[in-house]
């Protein structure tokens, strides 16, 4: 990454400008610019942003199965073990098998809306496809605890609603 010589100085340092280009984990563009005074300062700098990033970068290549691993690890101690065998009951037949392998980066829209018109078309009971996506919402929320994901992608694709009753 490029460290920039600047006009100007302080304390007789000269001063440089540090630049970081980077893809955050939605996979978007980013850079980073900061000025240190002092060749060395810069460099040290330069060192410590890159590291930063670097750190961040393995949630980026976390899988769904990955992410359903260490949530069922964390959700163990939380809750009843039946109420774990349903949430993983839910997720292994509806959820992993369709979407498992993919990063959750590249979550989109698109395929988060295909998944929920696969399971829409199942012919499950309007309760347990809310059921369902409460689960995969859950661990997507959990994605973005542990700042996995920015935010919530599920969010914009929205739950099952009932279809309207005729009322009489």
């Amino acid at each position: 990454m490029p460290i920039y010589k600047m006009k100007g100085s302080k304390d007789g340092l000269q001063k440089y400008r540090i630049r970081i280009n980077y893809h955050d984990i939605s996979g978007n563009a980013r850079q980073i610019d900061r000025v240190a005074y002092g060749l060395d300062n810069a460099k040290e700098l330069e060192m410590r942003l890159n590291h930063d990033i670097k750190k961040a970068a393995p949630a980026r290549k976390m899988t769904l199965q990955k992410l359903y691993n260490e949530y069922a690890d964390t959700k163990r101690h939380e809750v009843r073990e039946s109420s774990l065998d349903k949430s993983k009951s839910i997720w292994q037949r509806y959820i992993l098998p369709e979407l498992g392998e993919y990063q959750l980066n590249k979550l989109t829209l698109p395929i988060l809306q295909k998944w929920k018109l696969d399971i829409a078309n199942t012919g499950l009971a309007q309760q347990t496809k809310k059921n369902v996506y409460g689960e995969f919402h859950t661990l997507l929320n959990y994605a973005v605890k542990m700042e996995y994901l920015p935010n919530n992608p599920l969010d914009k694709v929205g739950n099952f609603k009932d279809k309207l009753a005729v009322k009489k």
